[in-house]
């Protein structure tokens, strides 16, 4: 048997969010990125970096989780499904199954608002010169950001893809996602994932843990 649909998830995040924009801003020396929306003139916090952040910690995820299982033996599925790492000028890169969309929501309830940090002498182990810098932070409501996606694969997955994969997704929860980790930033509190996919997913995943 094969997967053939796509799979929903959803993760609630705590402690803040952030994606950065590797720039100094204006008024706040950190600001979180922003993007204009699809067809529309409107800048939005929700860009296309959420997806590209999902997509890495989750094969760090089934990385972590193969090399120290059973899933050890099916490993090599982690390049199947999202492609080869590229380590050398001009080697071609193989492209994955699994595509990752953000799914906007209907309405914006996210908060911003900025922090502000000292930044550490890594040598000296002191407060740096010119410690004092603000930095952006998103929250949602109650202070806690649901950010769901929907994943895609240009062909279907296998028994131990899917299995491989649904282990990258359990592993999610309280592993970190965006920027400032180390601050308590992107905190993964809750993974709800299509339960579809984790009934068919399952006892294939369960054969190499038990």
């Amino acid at each position: 048997m094969v997967w053939k649909e796509d799979i929903h998830i959803s993760l609630t995040i705590g402690g803040g969010f952030r994606i950065g924009s590797g720039r100094a801003g204006l008024e706040i020396d950190l600001p979180v990125v922003k993007e204009y929306l699809p067809n529309s003139k409107k800048e939005s916090y929700y860009t296309s970096n959420f997806s590209s952040s999902l997509r890495g910690i989750l094969r760090k995820s089934i990385r972590r989780i193969a090399q120290s299982t059973g899933l050890s033996t099916i490993a090599n599925l982690e390049e199947a499904l999202f492609g080869s790492w590229v380590t050398e000028l001009g080697s071609r890169k193989k492209e994955g199954k699994i595509k990752i969309k953000l799914i906007l929501p209907s309405s914006e309830n996210i908060k911003q608002y900025s922090r502000t940090g000292i930044r550490i002498d890594e040598i000296f182990g002191s407060v740096a010169h010119q410690a004092l810098f603000t930095y952006e932070v998103l929250e949602g409501m109650d202070k806690k950001l649901i950010l769901k996606f929907k994943l895609t694969s240009d062909f279907p997955l296998s028994e131990d893809e899917a299995a491989i994969l649904l282990a990258g997704l359990n592993g999610l929860t309280y592993d970190f996602i965006g920027g400032f980790a180390s601050r308590g930033l992107g905190l993964i509190e809750r993974v709800e994932i299509d339960q579809k996919f984790v009934n068919f997913a399952k006892p294939h995943l369960e054969k190499y843990l038990a």
